[in-house]
C-alpha cells in the first residue's frame, strides 16, 4: 500500500474503495475520540492508536469517513471485511502540541545560546560620594559588539548550577556573576530550575568593559526565557542592581544615560552611528576597580556638566573634548604605565581617531573613528601581549536580546 502525509504529520494508507479502510484523523488525537458510533457503522472500538468501526453493508466508506473529517482510502485485499480503522499518530500530535506550546510561550525551551555584549563609557563623571561609601556618577554607556557567547541548558540538578569555560582564571563558583545572577533569579521568582552553562569568554577581564556585568544580565535573560517568562524585563533590570551597579544598563536598548551608582538607567536613542568603527586596546596589566576608586580624589575630577556633555554628543558626535573620564587620573596612579600607553596611542594616531580615552575604570584604551591600532603595537615586542579588537556600537530591540554581530562586527 502507498501512503501520504496528512495534516499534522498523520499518515493515511491509500488504496481503492468499498472495503477495509485505514485512515488518519486530520487533527490527530483531538479529533480521533468519537463519543458514539457514527451513522452507517454498527460497532465502535478504541485501541491505543486507532478506532475500529464495522461498516454496514452497502455503505460507501469514503462518504462515511468524510463525514468524520478524516482522510480515507481502502484496500482491495480486505474488500469483504467491512471494517474501517481510523489510525492516528500520537507522536505526531505530541510534536505538534509541543511546537504550539513553545511558539506561544506556554512551554519553555530546554537550552538557549546568547550573545553577551560588553560596553564602553563614552564619558564618565564622578559627581560625589554617597553616605553608603559608593560614588555618584553620570555616564553615557553604550553597548559594543565585542562580547562572549554563553550557552544555557536546563540541568536535572535540584541543588546547583554547573559553569564551564575554556578561559583561564575565570571563577566557576559564586564569585562569578553568572552564578550570582541565577541565584538571584531563583530567589526573586521562586523558580527551582538549575542550569548547565558554558561560557566562551572573549571579553578580557579587568578591562573596564563590563564583561562580567554583561554576563550577569545575559544569565538573567536566559533564565527567564528557559523558565517560561516569570519576570518582566523591568523586574530583571531592577533586581540586577542588587549584584552589580553596571548590570541594569544592559537591559537598556544599548545606549543610556546612567546616574546614581550607575543603576539608574535612562534609555536614549543611540547618539552615534552604529557603523562608527573603534579599536579596543588593553595592556596585559589590569586596574582593580576598588583600587581605582580608593585612589580617587574628588578635587581632581572634571567640572564639566555631564548633561551638557551628553547634549554635545547627541548634536555633534564624539570629539576628544567630550570624552571625559574622571577615573583616568586615579587609574594612572594605580597603573602608571597605562598613562604612557594612552599618550603614545594618541600621539601615534596622527588624527586617525576622533577621540582616545579610557573606558570605565580601565585598563582598556578606546580609539573611536578607526578600527586599526597604531603600528607600534604590532612592531614592538613589549606590546606583544596587548589585547586588540575592533568593535562597533550595538543596540537591541525591546523584548529581544542582543544579536551576535556579523564577522565584520556590524549588527544586521
Amino acid at each position: 500500500m502507498a501512503s501520504r502525509v496528512l495534516g499534522s504529520g498523520s499518515v493515511a494508507v491509500c488504496s481503492s474503495d468499498n472495503s477495509f479502510v485505514r485512515a488518519a484523523v486530520s487533527r490527530g488525537l483531538a479529533g480521533a475520540r468519537l463519543n458514539s458510533c457514527p451513522e452507517n457503522f454498527s460497532y465502535l472500538r478504541y485501541g491505543y492508536d486507532k478506532i475500529s468501526m464495522t461498516r454496514k453493508s452497502n455503505t460507501n466508506a469514503s462518504q462515511c469517513c468524510s463525514r468524520l473529517s478524516i482522510f480515507c482510502c481502502s484496500s482491495e485485499s480486505t474488500a469483504n471485511e467491512g471494517k474501517v480503522e481510523v489510525v492516528y499518530d500520537p507522536q505526531g500530535r505530541y510534536n505538534e502540541l509541543l511546537g504550539d506550546l513553545q511558539s506561544s510561550g506556554a512551554m519553555s525551551r530546554t537550552n538557549i545560546t546568547l550573545f553577551s555584549p560588553s560596553k564602553i563609557n563614552v564619558f564618565l563623571r564622578i559627581t560625589g560620594k554617597r553616605p553608603d561609601g559608593y560614588h555618584d556618577l553620570a555616564s553615557l554607556f553604550h553597548v559594543i559588539s565585542l562580547g562572549d557567547i554563553i550557552k544555557f541548558s536546563i540541568s536535572p540538578s535540584k541543588t546547583k548550577d554547573s559553569l564551564t569555560t575554556s578561559a583561564v582564571g575565570v571563577p566557576l563558583d559564586e564569585k562569578n556573576l553568572i552564578i550570582r545572577a541565577l541565584n538571584l533569579y531563583r530567589k526573586k521568582t521562586g523558580s527551582s530550575t538549575y542550569f548547565w552553562i558554558h561560557l566562551d569568554k572573549r571579553v578580557p577581564t579587568g578591562a573596564g568593559l563590563g564583561g562580567g556585568s554583561g554576563n550577569a544580565a545575559t544569565a538573567l535573560w536566559a533564565a527567564n526565557q528557559l523558565t517560561g517568562g516569570l519576570a518582566t524585563e523591568k523586574e530583571l533590570q531592577e533586581w540586577s542592581g542588587e549584584i552589580g551597579s553596571d548590570i541594569p544598563f544592559f537591559f537598556s536598548t544599548g545606549a543610556a544615560y546612567c546616574t546614581s551608582r550607575g543603576e539608574v538607567v535612562k534609555n536614549i536613542p543611540s547618539p552615534l552611528s552604529l557603523s562608527t568603527p573603534m579599536v579596543l586596546m588593553k595592556p596585559e596589566e589590569e586596574c582593580g576597580t576598588a583600587d581605582v576608586y580608593k585612589a580617587l580624589r574628588l578635587e581632581d575630577c572634571s567640572t564639566a556638566d555631564p548633561e551638557k556633555l551628553l547634549k554635545s554628543i547627541m548634536e555633534d558626535g564624539i570629539t576628544q573634548s567630550v570624552c571625559v573620564n574622571d577615573l583616568e587620573t586615579p587609574a594612572f596612579k594605580v597603573l602608571p604605565s597605562l598613562k604612557q600607553f594612552k599618550e603614545r596611542i594618541a600621539a601615534a594616531s596622527r588624527g586617525r581617531y576622533q577621540a582616545v580615552f579610557m573606558s570605565g575604570s580601565g585598563s582598556t584604551i578606546v580609539g573611536v573613528g578607526d578600527s586599526q591600532p597604531p603600528e607600534f603595537l604590532y612592531d614592538e615586542e613589549q606590546y606583544s601581549s596587548v589585547f586588540i579588537s575592533e568593535a562597533y556600537f550595538l543596540t537591541r530591540k525591546e523584548n529581544e536580546w542582543y544579536e551576535q554581530p556579523h564577522s565584520d562586527g556590524l549588527q544586521s
